[in-house]
């Protein structure tokens, strides 16, 4: 399945704020260093050249150790879906979209009572995901909390395995033990370890701590995902003005620093294996204390990072359509429009943030629809306006002349699709029939949607003894968790 296509890009940086940033990057590893949590890691950048400083755990890392890791970079990464027609190439030329993930709150479907998430909740909103035009990678959008604690990112993937078929990318494996879990479990869907190689129907998401630190047990986690080749994204989260400085080219240095650091540690333990640069850099609202999640801030420094991404040669991941409204309306739609469309212009190669609220943390289902079409009116404006000597149509205004119609030409009917962007929940239809209708709002079109998808059958069901599998590795997984604690 191909991403969105970006006919004229829009650059945020030019050629010598990329340098100026990557040369401060750069200066910055070798005289402020990053905090390396992991003692494997620290070895790592030792042996290659870094100087530890073994009481504080901070490595001071030459450009040349940064260079070294950029030249094992893959050429190309692919989020492989269960069903092949789901594969995403993340060539840094495609624009794909995926859910957020790891809300703890959902609006419930029956009662509209906000609480914590359960697993039927991740089962509808993978069911309604399967529905979307522009999703491309599923997130696990909250995690199921009638599950163990022990076993509950496990649980998390079973779920979405069996009730989406795309690409499941997450954010919550935070031991080796369970990257080894987690893999068993993608391994025996695609048949072996072998196979999941080849086409790794998951990957993992692991965040730095800003500013310039990384937790040993989390990068522990992304250096295990790797020896099985599964992809993993490095996540760079400054938030300007508290852990990064004020300015936002000051808070990318700070991100451009922790990245090419876990970068580094990633190619060394694991040659060659696929990477992605995650971001999500929004500042504090200073007036409320609150992330700004959505603000125009977390669209550009996004944008910001795919750039720099591209000039290191690797995918981007960015927060983007995310809002800090309460609920579905007017605030949410102003945030995510600001934010995704400037990432989509920017050709992130992965947008995360759909179907969340209240800054990612709470589940709308009907959300998810509306972004969808939101997307869709996006992807038209990257689409751009092509100009051929068929768009140009010289000869049919000739043929119709003046004072005619086009309604009837073959040539309209050829080209309507591609050129007018035809809604499939925006209601333009006039006033009077619109209360004919009962008045319903957008909300109440998209909950119509979301209640046809939450009726369908899973797509590309999994065979009963996979599934038992599944059921085998969580088990282990659950009796070992004592033993891991």
């Amino acid at each position: 399945m191909s991403g969105i296509s970006v006919r004229r890009g829009y650059p945020m940086l030019g050629p010598a704020d990329l340098d100026a940033i990557h040369g401060a990057a750069l200066e910055g590893l070798e005289r402020v260093g990053v905090r390396i949590g992991t003692a494997r890691g620290r070895r790592l950048l030792q042996e290659a050249g870094a100087r530890i400083d073994e009481a504080t755990h901070i490595a001071k890392i030459p450009a040349g150790v940064i260079e070294e890791s950029r030249s094992r970079i893959p050429s190309e990464v692919v989020l492989f879906g269960r069903n092949p027609a789901w594969d995403a190439h993340l060539d840094l030329e495609h624009v794909h979209i995926t859910n957020d993930g790891n809300g703890p709150l959902a609006i419930d479907w029956q009662t509209g009572e906000r609480r914590p998430s359960t697993s039927k909740d991740l089962e509808r909103c993978a069911l309604v995901s399967n529905a979307l035009e522009n999703l491309h990678v599923f997130w696990p959008m909250v995690p199921c909390q009638d599950a163990p604690a022990s076993v509950r990112t496990l649980v998390d993937l079973k779920t979405s395995l069996i009730w989406n078929d795309k690409h499941v990318e997450f954010a919550t494996a935070v031991t080796p033990q369970e990257a080894r879990h987690l893999t068993a479990m993608a391994a025996a869907v695609v048949g072996d370890l072998k196979e999941l190689r080849r086409r790794p129907i998951i990957s993992s998401v692991h965040t730095s701590i800003a500013p310039l630190q990384y937790d040993a047990r989390n990068m522990d986690t992304a250096l295990a995902f790797g020896e099985a080749g599964v992809p993993v994204s490095i996540f760079t989260m400054p938030s300007p003005g508290v852990s990064g400085p004020v300015t936002l080219a000051g808070s990318l240095v700070v991100a451009a620093m922790e990245f090419l650091s876990g970068l580094a540690m990633c190619q060394l333990a694991n040659p060659g294996c696929p990477v992605i640069w995650g971001t999500g850099v929004a500042p504090l609202d200073m007036k409320t204390a609150t992330r700004a999640g959505g603000g125009p801030e977390e669209g550009m420094t996004g944008a910001a990072v795919t750039e720099l991404a591209h000039f290191y040669g690797v995918p981007s991941l960015c927060g983007g359509f995310v809002s800090t409204a309460s609920a579905p309306g007017t605030q949410a739609a102003m945030e995510k429009f600001v934010s995704g469309l400037s990432l989509v212009l920017a050709r992130a190669d992965m947008i995360c943030g759909i179907g969340l609220l209240e800054d990612c943390r709470t589940l709308w289902l009907e959300q998810l629809f509306i972004e969808d079409e939101m997307i869709s009116m996006i992807r038209r404006v990257a689409d751009g306006i092509a100009v051929t000597e068929e768009t140009l149509a010289l000869d049919v205004i000739e043929k119709v002349g003046v004072g005619g119609t086009f309604l009837g030409q073959r040539h309209t009917m050829n080209h309507l699709k591609r050129e007018h962007f035809l809604p499939k929940l925006l209601d333009r239809r006039a006033y009077d029939l619109w209360v004919a209708d009962g008045r319903r709002s957008m909300e109440d079109r998209a909950r119509a949607l979301v209640r046809e998808a939450l009726e369908r059958e899973p797509p590309n069901p999994l065979d009963a003894d996979v599934v038992t599998e599944l059921d085998r590795i969580i088990g282990e997984a659950r009796r070992l968790a004592p033993l891991a604690a």
